[in-house]
């Protein structure tokens, strides 16, 4: 064992925190935690309270990715053009009044003293050992790229409450935040029409962020006990990054998994008892309101008859100048009962009509309670107590497996519930209004904000307008339940989920599943010798992790032998007016096992291929599938390549010339391995990536989606985007996103046992080692055993320990 320091005492003394009960008591004299890193540097933090135990999370934290946490922090605050100035077309002064126009700090602030004792213990300890670390590690020792930089300074346990808020929002009114930003009234020099600052555009959802998640009963497990598949689909840059760990309390928490940075509790892992998932739900979690304005006032709007006012706050931010002057500005920010008024092209606020929105995630302030609850949970059914009485899920499915082998799903995300009547004038609404339809298409469900009919049930009772645990869509079985962002209704085929509350499935697949969805439902039910279960159709683990990361794409199983029939002697098809020879690339899809590998050839000609058809065609009868999609039948429908035409030029072909067309464009050849030119950037190294993306039917993602709410640098591609639904550049196909954290493990005799892999590595230190060790590990497609037991942790011949002592004398007031 290697000792790096062996002993640390650390020095700190406690911001006071204004807001907290008066009879808090006194904070302990001294916080301790040990953390011991073994191998890829994961941390075992152990400390005999949550205050210690906060600290050494915080410090973890901070010592992997200080760059990311400062500038989320820094971001909730409102501070960025403080700092860093206007920013590239106004970013930082956007960025700042947003989050000072949505007070998430101020939130944080007035709703601290209610939460339990054990979380306000969790972030304060966090807090501490985040500004200890800045204290030890000088401005200018810092990693790039915040070496040496102002913004990164101490917080409070406000300011990580305030991100937890954000946090929430992820998946809901974020991709608004333009619009709340700019929200003004109109004006006679307005021409009626609000002012913006610059151009917005509503943009639907991040449908490329997901999961799959399998939790595997006895009946489906060699063992006869409880099994878990987790594997998140998140970015690999940014503030979504996950932080491995293994956090303790002796007699009271001992669970390992991963936490989204800035979370000191485990978003997905596992206890001695139970083990649990995430994917991103497919229900809505906000409505929108059209406001029938007040004629002669834009600021007033009619409710049942009678006009309602909307509220006002002004928000002043420091912007620093380019000679490093301060000057302030200042914007309004409005709100109906509902809440923010939203602006900008497609929702314009003129002076007849405005649009609002209600969000069910914007107070969650239960955000990281439901997780410490869950971390602590023994059974099943305290987990489902979780939801019932903290309810701070705010945007994902849950998956659970139980050591005794009995598994369950739910979506009990915050979901709002409406009355049936509203519903019913909703439908209407599609049909009569022209503005309902055009966000729907966008995943927003667009309501009548003049009358009362329209409120969320149950505002003023204890589920506060969310629909009741009771509805929420949840199933137990003992052989498994899977979710790969799809609703709930195929969870497990052999029991459909049907008929779900109107939000939970509105935006989905309508009643359809994904590829994924589909290749998720094959590996779990496909039944003979070659099935990804075996012979026996029960998966060991060793079983589980071939299958997630079999790379086998449910599309190409499907249509890629007929396919293969179409074009073999096929002539050159005319694509923008010259001959494509698709001879070659018929012959390598005609090799190809229809496996997204490194060594994969064909595999590139298929994926543009297959981007050249809608997402409809992939998942119902159409331009590619000849059988519909059956419910009846839904693991094993659509099915079969439609027919060719009498005469003419085989659509099919066609697709397929225009996909060689692209390749040649991109100066790539068709018999080009998929690792040749699908990669993540690692410093100034290119790591190959196997997998692929959704539309493919792959479990395994991987591709770019830009997707890093952060001011730090991130990996751009090179050259011209040729492909946007692939990603498609000169260089390539370049990874930001897709299989993060990816984790299989089970209940045994002697305790848990898993394997997993962090994609990206646990460190964002370009200087660490620890910086790309895992993502070779995932290139090589291996997982490495999870330390969990005592015994293992300290035999670790790469272990080192640090050992927090950290002095806090003052008292929290």
């Amino acid at each position: 064992m290697r000792t790096s320091p062996l002993s640390l005492t650390l020095l700190l003394t406690l911001t006071a925190l204004s807001g907290c009960k008066s009879d808090d008591p006194p904070a302990p004299s001294r916080l301790t935690a040990t953390v011991h890193r073994t191998a890829y540097g994961i941390p075992h933090i152990q400390a005999d309270g949550y205050r210690g135990l906060g600290a050494g999370i915080g410090y973890a934290q901070a010592q992997d990715a200080v760059c990311i946490l400062a500038d989320q922090f820094l971001k909730v605050r409102g501070e960025r053009a403080r700092y860093l100035g206007r920013g590239p077309h106004d970013a930082y002064l956007e960025s700042d009044f947003t989050y000072r126009g949505l007070a998430l700090w101020t939130r944080a602030e007035a709703t601290f003293a209610e939460q339990s004792q054990e979380l306000r213990d969790l972030v304060q300890g966090y807090a501490a050992g985040y500004n200890q670390y800045l204290a030890d590690v000088p401005a200018a020792q810092r990693p790039a790229p915040c070496r040496g930089a102002a913004w990164v300074k101490p917080i409070s346990a406000y300011d990580l409450m305030a991100y937890h808020l954000d946090l929430s929002l992820f998946d809901t009114l974020l991709p608004l935040l333009g619009y709340v930003s700019n929200a003004q009234p109109p004006s006679v020099q307005s021409g009626g029409r609000g002012p913006q600052s610059r151009p917005l555009a509503l943009s639907a959802r991040k449908d490329e962020l997901g999961s799959n998640g399998w939790a595997l009963g006895r009946e489906k497990t060699a063992s006869g006990r409880g099994m878990l598949v987790a594997n998140p689909h998140f970015p690999w840059e940014g503030n979504l990054r996950f932080h491995e760990s293994h956090q303790t309390i002796p007699g009271k928490l001992d669970v390992y998994g991963v936490s989204l940075l800035g979370v000191p509790a485990i978003n997905i892992g596992f206890n001695r008892d139970i083990a649990w998932t995430h994917t991103v739900t497919a229900s809505s979690h906000l409505t929108l309101y059209r406001l029938k304005l007040t004629p002669g006032d834009p600021t007033a709007y009619e409710y049942d008859g009678a006009p309602r006012r909307m509220t006002s706050q002004t928000v002043t931010v420091d912007v620093r100048g380019d000679d490093g002057s301060m000057t302030k500005e200042s914007r309004t920010f409005w709100r109906s009962h509902y809440g923010p008024i939203l602006a900008g092209p497609g929702a314009d606020w003129t002076s007849e009509v405005a649009y609002t929105t209600r969000d069910a995630t914007e107070d969650n302030a239960r955000f990281a309670e439901h997780w410490l609850r869950l971390n602590t949970a023994h059974s099943i059914d305290e987990a489902a107590d979780v939801e019932r009485t903290v309810r701070g899920a705010p945007w994902v499915n849950t998956l659970l497996a139980s050591a005794d082998g009995h598994t369950r799903y739910v979506d009990a995300s915050r979901v709002p519930y409406l009355s049936p009547a509203t519903v019913a004038a909703y439908r209407t609404s599609l049909e009569s209004t022209p503005d309902a339809p055009m966000f729907a298409s966008l995943g927003l469900v667009l309501l009548d904000g003049s009358t009362s009919r329209d409120e969320w049930v149950g505002l003023d009772s204890e589920t506060h307008g969310l629909v009741p645990t009771t509805l929420m869509p949840q199933l137990r079985r003992t052989d498994f339940v899977m979710n790969a962002n799809d609703p709930a209704t195929f969870t497990n085929p052999a029991e459909p989920l049907l008929d779900l509350p109107f939000l939970y499935e509105m935006f989905g697949t309508r009643g359809r599943m994904s590829p994924r969805s589909h290749m998720n439902l094959t590996l779990l039910t496909e039944q003979g010798a070659t099935a990804a279960a075996g012979s026996d159709g029960r998966f060991t683990r060793e079983e589980a992790e071939r299958a997630i990361l079999s790379n086998r794409t449910w599309v190409a199983e499907q249509l890629r032998t007929a396919v293969v029939r179409r074009c073999q002697g096929a002539a050159p098809v005319l694509v923008e007016g010259r001959p494509v020879d698709i001879t070659e690339a018929c012959q390598l899809l005609g090799a190809w096992d229809g496996r997204l590998e490194l060594d994969a050839k064909g595999a590139i000609v298929w994926r543009e291929f297959l981007n050249t058809f809608s997402g409809s065609a992939l998942v119902d009868q159409g331009a590619l599938f000849a059988q519909p999609f059956d419910p009846a039948r839904a693991a094993v429908t659509p099915a079969g390549l439609v027919p060719a035409p009498q005469g003419g030029v085989d659509p099919v072909n066609q697709k397929l010339g225009e996909a060689v067309a692209l390749l040649g464009k991109a100066g790539i050849a068709v018999g080009t391995k998929l690792g040749d030119v699908q990669f993540a950037w690692k410093g100034d190294r290119k790591v190959p990536l196997h997998g692929g993306e959704a539309f493919e039917g792959v479990t395994n993602i991987v591709g770019y989606s830009g997707t890093n709410a952060t001011l730090l640098p991130q990996s751009q591609p090179q050259g011209p985007l040729l492909s946007p639904g692939t990603g498609l550049t000169p260089e390539g196909y370049l990874v930001d996103f897709g299989t993060s954290f990816l984790m299989v493990m089970e209940f045994t005799p002697e305790g848990p046992k898993a394997n997993a892999v962090l994609s990206y590595a646990e460190s964002t230190d370009p200087a660490s080692p620890h910086f790309a060790d895992q993502t070779d590990l995932f290139s090589g497609k291996h997982l490495r055993p999870v330390r969990f037991e005592q015994a293992d942790i300290l035999s670790d011949p790469e272990l080192t320990t640090l050992e927090l002592a950290i002095d806090a004398t003052s008292k929290l007031e």
